[in-house]
């Protein structure tokens, strides 16, 4: 579901294959390029159907992922495999960026321009966000990025998001996005640093 650097922790298929074995080697960037803008345009309206009937369509994400992979293509002259598997990969990656922009970009918190005399603990504040910052390092250091990623989604969007949604978007069952959730959720409960500040936070 940051389509980008695993830190070679994301194990399965191959997305993209390199080196002069493969056929289009010697095919020029641009002509990659436009292989895969090709694809796209043939396969456009089933990639949208696919995303409608998974209720994780949005069309602004969608197209900055296509444009975002047609330059990486023609910049890097990387070759692809499965297209449509890396594309829906990247468009994932893409959609929790986006969400965690928007979080970070939101509304600011209900007295946020209130002095101290008026009885606003800002101190508290930003102890709350550096352990929220630290949790989530703590994670993404310890975890396979899918699983950060998956943790992280369903942290931000909850409770608009559930098992079964965030499942329908990473193509997995929900029962293993529960246990992914869950073993980390068990693991930064029993963390002592992390237990105490909470603690002291409440």
């Amino acid at each position: 579901m940051i389509l980008g650097n695993s830190n070679g922790n994301n194990r399965g298929k191959k997305y993209i294959i390199r080196g002069k074995d493969d056929l289009s080697f010697h095919e020029t960037n641009r002509e990659k390029a436009d292989r895969f803008k090709e694809w796209f345009g043939e396969n456009y309206h089933l990639i949208v159907k696919q995303m409608k009937q998974k209720e994780m369509l949005n069309e602004d994400i969608l197209m900055e992922t296509f444009l975002k992979m047609y330059d990486n293509i023609l910049f890097s002259g990387i070759d692809i495999l499965d297209y449509k598997s890396y594309f829906f990969r990247a468009f994932f990656t893409n959609t929790i960026q986006s969400s965690i922009k928007d979080g970070l970009s939101g509304p600011l918190p209900a007295g946020y321009d209130k002095g101290d005399t008026d009885g606003y603990d800002f101190e508290l504040e930003r102890k709350q966000k550096q352990l929220e910052e630290d949790i989530f390092a703590y994670v993404y250091n310890k975890y396979p990025l899918q699983e950060f990623e998956i943790f992280k989604m369903y942290m931000y969007l909850k409770p608009a998001i559930n098992y079964e949604r965030l499942a329908s978007i990473t193509k997995m069952k929900a029962y293993q996005i529960q246990f992914i959730v869950g073993k980390i959720k068990k693991d930064l409960n029993q963390h002592p640093d992390f237990r105490l500040r909470r603690k002291k936070l409440r």
